[in-house]
């Protein structure tokens, strides 16, 4: 039997070789964008001061990556790799936890084509190797399930405080922690209507009381309320969705559609549905399907429901238990054609070039339409090292000021993370659509700084008197026609 367990998990070893290798693969081909430089930049601060360890709260962000990307840093110089490598080990996380739950409530087969399917989309490779929050959730969210299964199979507390744990951690990285929650509450009522354990619903709560406890460490630093505040932002009020109950639902379930059939790719998604309806499922397994529908399904709903912004990224976590339905539908045809194996390499093909054109030129993968920023826009980062390399070598000769676009964000955050702690190269924002040089940073240059701006060419309207003060040292473009300038005051 102990023999069976190992041999079981040895492809995992073979599968977790091949995650690392794809995801480390030219991991900074992406520059940093917008949300990766305030996230890496709070870190840094975090490294470096103590008292900040709570600095993401104060813009409404749960800390728990920012808190595990700090930690990095004091052993990955690089900022952009420590934060990704948090991502990239997240995702780890995400193909264990993937194998493991269809391997103990599904069988083998299923955990190696769920794994092979993860390893192998679009979607969770693009965004495993971003240093977000996002998969780091998703890992925490597929933990959670796997827990919430096995405690309403086998009610006993130390599973219970083991899913409270993982819900407390899960609810430290990203708020739609709160899905889980519930859905933990579904699981066990679904396992347990039918005999007399569903009077031992007090194990669940355990669960979510220790998981809101652990939550509420965040009440130790400074303006805890700004979470709330700032999730506003991003979800409509009840009243408001009681005006329009269908908008943006309806919309935001075509967006989901989009995203499926580029970042995961209609070819797998066929195959697998296929796969549903030629074979009837194992009538002992249909209570873990159900389970991984609504893991899947309510969250997706619940997220198209409410948000006033929709991106493929706020609702990775709802992926995994859907990669595991797919494989199920997958492993039918498998099992059943010996012919569907190459029928099913073949159809992984979209997913091995998009991944391909992913790792090897950004620049031009024309992502779904509800994902801009990240490669083009304003908000990519195309040249920013590049700059950051410069200034640094300039600040050899001379104390440096630039003065950037905008407060924060991908300027001057994302240059910031490669210059933090050099004495003499200072950082600021100092607006946007400037049409005139700064008095403070001609004030710096009268006293003998070397001072620059760094803007990118649509976000910046300076006169022609104040274009005459200035000179082009470099210029980057990006996809969008756009340009990252770095100018210098003469």
């Amino acid at each position: 039997m102990n023999q069976l367990k190992i041999k079981s998990f040895l492809p995992l070893l073979v599968l977790i070789i091949v995650f690392l290798f794809l995801r480390f693969q030219n991991i900074q081909s992406i520059p940093v964008f917008g949300d990766e430089a305030i996230y890496l930049r709070w870190s840094q601060l975090i490294k470096n001061v103590e008292t900040l360890r709570f600095v993401p709260v104060s813009d409404g962000k749960e800390p728990l990556f920012m808190w595990i990307t700090a930690a990095v840093m004091k052993f990955v110089k690089d900022p952009l790799l420590a934060g990704r490598a948090v991502s990239i080990f997240s995702g780890v996380g995400v193909l264990f936890s993937i194998y493991v739950l269809s391997l103990l409530f599904i069988n083998p087969t299923v955990a190696i084509i769920a794994s092979s399917i993860y390893i192998l989309s679009p979607f969770a490779f693009f965004f495993d190797r971003l240093a977000l929050a996002d998969t780091l959730l998703s890992f925490f969210g597929l933990t959670s399930v796997i827990l919430a299964i096995a405690l309403a199979k086998y009610p006993r507390l130390d599973l219970s405080l083991l899913l409270g744990f993982s819900l407390g951690l899960a609810w430290l990285t990203k708020s739609p922690a709160i899905y889980f929650i519930v859905l933990i509450f579904i699981t066990y009522i679904l396992v347990n209507y039918k005999n007399k354990k569903i009077s031992n619903i007090y194990y669940p709560a355990i669960s979510a009381l220790l998981g809101f406890v652990i939550y509420n460490i965040l009440r130790l630093g400074p303006q805890f309320q700004q979470i709330a505040l700032r999730n506003q932002d991003y979800v409509w009020s009840l009243s408001e969705l009681i005006k329009h109950p269908l908008d943006p639902l309806i919309p935001h379930l075509k967006d989901v559609v989009n995203l499926y059939s580029q970042l995961i790719s209609w070819p797998i998604i066929t195959f697998c549905l296929i796969g549903w309806i030629i074979k009837p499922r194992k009538k002992n397994q249909n209570q873990n399907y159900l389970i991984l529908l609504l893991w899947w399904i309510l969250p997706l709903i619940a997220s198209a429901g409410i948000a006033k912004v929709f991106t493929a990224r706020y609702i990775l976590f709802t992926l995994p238990p859907l990669i595991i339905l797919l494989a199920v539908g997958a492993e039918s045809l498998i099992t059943r054609y010996k012919i569907s194996i190459i029928v099913f390499l073949i159809c992984l093909i979209p997913n091995m070039v998009g991944i391909y054109q992913i790792s090897t030129n950004p620049y031009n993968y024309v992502l779904p339409s509800t994902e801009s920023g990240y490669i083009s826009g304003w908000t990519s980062g195309w040249g920013i090292k590049s700059a950051a390399q410069y200034l640094i070598e300039r600040s050899r000769f001379a104390n440096i000021i630039v003065g950037t676009e905008g407060y924060f964000g991908t300027l001057p955050d994302g240059l910031q993370i490669y210059t933090d702690s050099l004495p003499r190269l200072t950082v600021f924002g100092v607006g946007l659509d400037i049409t005139d040089i700064p008095a403070k940073l001609i004030d710096a240059r009268q006293h003998g700084d070397e001072v620059y701006l760094l803007f990118n060419q649509s976000r910046i309207k300076l006169t022609p008197t104040a274009q005459d003060q200035v000179d082009l040292v470099l210029g980057y473009d990006k996809p969008s026609h756009d340009k990252l300038l770095l100018l210098r005051l003469k």
